[in-house]
């Protein structure tokens, strides 16, 4: 039951976000959006930068390390690009109106899951390596959602793709 409610406040927390903007999202406001007391939502979290975290970790988790037994991996950047896109004004409002919470080490943190997955590996060397073209695949994806005239996500998944073939060659 806890999973569901924080679905549900997650879901009033985006709602809010777009209709009013971070800065102006208030926890009265996500809580009455969601019909919940204003206690209930720190029964979960300790503030929205909490909640914009767990919101960004459950949906790329979703996305993610739950398709990892089921798709195959370019298919699952595919998901990362699309959702990324699909949600650009929550996210484009996140990333330009805070900067407690890092969405780009967020997304960086999901596809090492995935690309730990591939590589089998837990060499010190090879876990540098993997977030290092982790993070500039999330830094490409993230700055792509602010950018005056974004690049569509088809384009950027195909890159994205593209750099983790190379690796995985250069690696095996």
């Amino acid at each position: 039951m806890a999973y569901i409610t924080k679905k549900k406040i997650a879901k009033s927390f985006h709602d809010v976000v777009l209709a009013k903007g971070f800065s102006r999202t208030s926890v009265t406001a996500i809580m009455d959006a969601a019909h919940f007391r204003r206690q209930t939502f720190y029964d979960y979290f300790q503030d929205k930068y909490e909640l914009l975290t767990w919101f960004i970790d459950d949906t790329l988790a979703e996305t993610v390390e739950h398709n990892l037994n089921y798709l195959p991996w370019p298919d699952i950047i595919k998901l990362v690009c699309y959702e990324l896109d699909a949600n650009r004004r929550f996210y484009a409002e996140c990333i330009n109106t805070q900067h407690e919470v890092d969405v780009t080490a967020l997304v960086g943190h999901h596809l090492v899951v995935l690309l730990t997955e591939l590589t089998q590996t837990d060499e010190p060397e090879m876990a540098a390596l993997i977030w290092l073209l982790c993070l500039g695949i999330a830094q490409s994806l993230t700055h792509n959602i602010i950018a005056n005239h974004p690049e569509d996500y088809e384009v950027l998944s195909q890159d994205a793709i593209a750099a983790i073939k190379m690796t995985l060659a250069i690696l095996n």
